[in-house]
């Protein structure tokens, strides 16, 4: 197991880990002073034990919040004030160098953003004072209170999003798979709870019930967004009416899994698909067995497992999916968060007084029952245990 102490090194509550890259972990930190905002990016190495600052900014106003996405080579900052602009900061990752520094207008206020690669930012927002009239126009149209812009740093561009999906809050998942970057939206209904009440209710629901998932190439979205498209060209690869459900359930390095669920016989299923050619698999079953009443499941990078509350007051931890774990764990030392390198189980409590809330950490060793209180927060990161 891979371990980065950096409860010296990330020392507030405003430093923000981004990355870990091989031996360098990439975080940026805000300070604030007496009418100014600084944010600095900085790289630790694991094996010099010691940090250097890669890049430090002075924001004159202190209202911006920062939003951070790391890639390859760059890291993205879009800095926005809930208002009808955001700055966005493109930055060399190795040397720190600002790369561009631009300035983006948009209609209402900033509701969120999502960085598809280095170059591509989707921007939301919804009715401002200002643009009121505008936005009960738009709503009047197509029936959504929420707009989505798409700012090309390369062209120095924003295009307005006209596709519904988009436009309704599909949620945008970029990843690398076929030699090519590639683009995952997926439209859920509501939560679970409200899906299985929609289910058991479906007489008198006349309303379109559905979960979907889309995927198509990045430059597909691309290419039709700047061509003003109704719609992005996507294909359709999982459905689930009113009768079923499906969800994200996480994605390692060649799939991307869903959680998937028929209410008419409660089958419980984890899908797969493949990032490189789009086929489609069951990973495994999600069903309990005639023994069990009641289950959960922990998905983390790839890695799946079941997790059943024993009477005696511990709880069965089992590998369903790339892992071969088989232990017991007493809740007394929390809930489990992560399982590093199948051996190491990372259990998190709260007590909270009503008022006040303190979190700790147990790291728990399943080979030799040896668990160690850990000071501080904890996260996981591929496969490595960062305590800062």
């Amino acid at each position: 197991m891979k371990t980065a102490d950096l409860r010296r090194t990330l020392l507030s509550c405003n430093d923000r880990l981004l990355e870990i890259g091989g031996e360098h972990l990439y975080y940026t930190r805000e300070t604030n002073a007496p009418g100014c905002h600084r944010l600095s990016l900085l790289v630790y190495s694991q094996a010099a034990k010691s940090s250097r600052t890669l890049a430090s900014y002075l924001i004159m106003k202190p209202e911006y919040r920062m939003h951070s996405f790391a890639f390859p080579d760059s890291v993205l900052v879009v800095m926005e004030n809930g208002d009808s602009e955001a700055w966005i900061l493109k930055l060399n990752k190795h040397t720190g160098a600002e790369e561009q520094l631009s300035r983006v207008r948009f209609a209402g206020n900033f509701a969120g953003c999502c960085a598809l690669d280095a170059d591509h930012v989707v921007l939301y927002s919804h009715a401002s004072r200002r643009d009121a009239s505008l936005f009960l126009e738009y709503r009047r149209h197509t029936g959504f209170g929420q707009a989505a812009s798409l700012y090309d740093l390369q062209k120095d561009c924003c295009w307005s999003i006209r596709d519904p999906r988009i436009c309704a809050g599909a949620q945008l998942i970029p990843f690398d798979g076929g030699g090519e970057r590639r683009l995952l939206a997926v439209k859920a209904w509501g939560t679970e709870k409200e899906k299985q009440k929609a289910f058991l209710e479906r007489e008198w629901v006349s309303a379109p019930v559905e979960d979907r998932v889309w995927l198509c190439t990045l430059q597909q979205f691309l290419s039709s967004i700047e061509a003003e498209c109704p719609e992005v060209p996507m294909t359709c690869t999982l459905r689930a009416g009113i009768d079923g459900m499906v969800r994200c359930a996480g994605q390692d390095r060649d799939s991307l899994y869903f959680r998937a669920q028929y209410f008419p016989t409660q089958d419980q299923q984890l899908l797969a698909i493949s990032k490189h050619t789009g086929a489609k698999r069951r990973a495994a079953s999600l069903n309990l067995s005639p023994s069990e009443k009641d289950a959960s499941f922990l998905a983390e990078n790839g890695h799946f497992f079941k997790l059943s509350d024993l009477p005696d007051g511990r709880t069965h931890v089992q590998g369903i999916l790339n892992s071969t774990l088989d232990t017991v764990y007493s809740r007394s030392l929390g809930q489990l968060a992560a399982c590093l390198d199948d051996r190491w189980l990372l259990l998190r409590d709260i007590l909270c007084d009503g008022k006040d809330s303190l979190l700790f950490y147990h790291l728990l060793d399943t080979q030799t029952g040896h668990t160690t209180e850990l000071e501080g927060r904890c996260a996981v990161r591929n496969n490595t245990l960062v305590l800062f």
